[in-house]
């Protein structure tokens, strides 16, 4: 265990005893206020102290680590307490991770073209033979954990994994479900790591921490080796900028290094969730109601063109995911992002008929070309809802051309940036060069924004406005379906009976528009049930699984030809009941 060393400014010839007592506390006051320590195989200082003013606000355990989330300043920042397992090891079992790490120095891999779980898998192995070995040879440790103790060596393997070929204590934080995005500024040996976390205070509440985490310089140069090995990408003043994904941990990694970042290299985690998002968890969590989530349900299943805004961090591509279970598995998917962020996997475990086309950066070609290009093959793949993780660029001509012509086929859905309907129009009309006439092909476009509740430092996730796009005009007019209201904190709710999107899908299943409307309340009453049960515990109900059900219980009645939207709900429930094993709502 490496310490650090605080000169104390008493004098060490106190003239009486109570001198000598002031000057120990005084010393012991400021080691405690300054210490960092850190484990010799860890390129990361710990601050040890606490602030005065913190105040415990949660605690709970993640994969090998504790953490605590403690408010500072009445609230104002937050700081995000992390104490890895390996951090709190005894001497002895520090010493066997350290003579096995150098082992495995001296006994490399001979194939280092290995991929991170294949090497990741060769040295915990490679470790646990050792650690076994030393264990069994050292009697202290030996007596006090004895020699069977398989969970504790593999614990020790993984620490020696984390520290040589992952990414140390890193790895740690990338496990905690909560937290969005790491970030270490440079230059980083000044500079605490800090994280967006969510959920603090509130389910739907967003905020930055600071950690008490410092990373070395030494900690930073070996991450970047280790994502140039991973990627094989170029890092350097000539290629100063490094994105990869690092498949293994479900996060995307942008590395900046001088010129550009003149102080030192700067790394932004952006870790994507490791369960899929639904159109019902967006409700459960208040980003949007179960109006809302029915109202798009019946736009995905009326095959129309969705466009979702908003800022960085807003939440559109978790939005973008959730739509995606709203399709009837019989519809074929295609996919196109430039990072794997839509649960594509999930999707086809359920039985979607999807593909995914990933377009990476390429040294030489400009990622809109290969977007345009893959856009182009997808046009040619057959009749295919398709998903664009984000429009922009070159991309977007070919994608309003070809729904203006009807060679887009289904639904067509995208994010892009902006902050309401109006800036989607101006930036894909006027930056774009896109013609008005082919914006036109456009049906919603659905705001997301961060509302910050009476100015509170915590963000919350909310649809700002779902709109239509008036197609008797060709200057950017909407009709409002939704809007959300700063000052209450609710949704309005508008008339859908007058919109032409609406009328149209109506018309193409053959309803009225007052069938139609109940249609759209059938499914949101459908899905209120859902969450009642997922608030009384049963989180399951939340699920893609449940969604796919779901909406498949409304198809089967709905081929039946007349409906009875009462008869409708009152099955549902007692479907629902049975599949839970639960009595009567209460």
């Amino acid at each position: 265990m490496t310490k650090v060393v605080i000169r104390s400014p008493i004098s060490r010839n106190p003239t009486n005893n109570d001198q000598r007592s002031i000057a120990k506390k005084g010393f012991d006051k400021l080691v405690a206020e300054r210490s960092t320590y850190r484990p010799h195989y860890s390129g990361c200082w710990l601050i040890k102290n606490i602030p005065r003013n913190a105040r415990k606000v949660e605690e709970y355990e993640i994969k090998d680590a504790r953490v605590q989330i403690f408010s500072l300043n009445e609230g104002i920042e937050y700081l995000y307490y992390i104490m890895p397992w390996e951090y709190e090891l005894s001497n002895e079992l520090t010493q066997i991770v350290r003579k096995t790490i150098e082992h495995l120095g001296q006994n490399p891999p001979r194939d280092f073209s290995l991929c991170f779980d294949e090497l990741n898998s060769y040295v915990q192995s490679t470790s646990l033979q050792l650690i076994n070995s030393f264990i069994n040879n050292n009697v202290l440790i030996r007596d006090d954990h004895g020699t069977d103790n398989e969970e504790l060596q593999e614990r020790l393997a993984r620490i020696v994994a984390k520290y040589t070929v992952g990414l140390g204590i890193l790895e740690a934080m990338l496990s905690d479900d909560r937290i969005e995005d790491i970030y270490i500024d440079a230059p980083a040996h000044e500079n605490p790591i800090y994280v967006t976390i969510n959920g603090i205070s509130g389910s739907n509440s967003i905020v930055r921490c600071v950690t008490n985490v410092v990373a070395t310089n030494s900690e930073i140069e070996g991450l970047v080796s280790r994502f140039r090995q991973y990627s094989r990408r170029p890092f350097s003043e000539a290629f100063p900028i490094m994105e990869i994904d690092v498949a293994s941990f479900d996060t995307r990694a942008t590395v900046i290094g001088p010129p550009l970042s003149p102080m030192g290299t700067a790394i932004a985690l952006r870790r994507h969730s490791r369960f899929p998002w639904t159109l019902l968890k967006l409700a459960f969590n208040g980003t949007i109601d179960c109006y809302i989530a029915a109202l798009i349900s019946f736009l995905i299943d009326g095959r129309t063109t969705i466009l979702i805004c908003g800022p960085r961090g807003a939440g559109k591509s978790a939005l973008l995911g959730a739509t995606l279970f709203e399709f009837p598995r019989t519809q074929r998917i295609l996919t196109i992002e430039d990072t794997s962020e839509l649960p594509v996997k999930k999707l086809q475990q359920l039985g979607y008929k999807i593909q995914s086309i990933l377009v990476e950066n390429e040294i030489g070609v400009e990622r809109e070309e290969k977007t345009d290009e893959a856009l182009r093959v997808s046009l040619r793949l057959g009749e295919s809802a398709i998903v664009l993780g984000e429009v922009r660029g070159k991309e977007a001509i070919t994608l309003y051309e070809s729904m203006r012509t009807g060679k887009a086929g289904s639904s067509v859905l995208g994010t892009i940036h902006g902050d309401s309907a109006r800036t989607v129009y101006e930036r894909v009309v006027h930056d774009m060069g896109i013609p008005k006439e082919a914006f036109g092909a456009t049906d919603i476009v659905i705001a997301l924004g961060l509302y910050r509740p009476h100015g509170s430092p915590k963000q919350m996730r909310k649809i700002i406005e779902l709109t239509e796009l008036k197609k008797d005009s060709n200057s950017g007019e909407f009709r409002p379906f939704v809007e959300f209201d700063h000052h209450t904190g609710k949704f309005n709710l508008h008339s859908v009976q007058d919109s032409g999107i609406i009328n149209r899908i109506a018309k193409s299943w053959n309803l009225t528009c007052e069938e139609a409307w109940m249609n759209i309340l059938t499914r949101a009453k459908m899905r209120e049930i859902l969450l009642a049960f997922a608030q009384k515990g049963r989180k399951e109900c939340l699920e893609p699984e449940w969604i796919a059900r779901t909406n498949e219980f409304l198809w089967q009645r709905m081929d039946v030809g007349k409906v009875d939207h009462e008869l409708i709900l009152s099955e549902f429930e007692s479907w629902v009941q049975r599949r839970l094993g639960l009595g009567e709502l209460s």
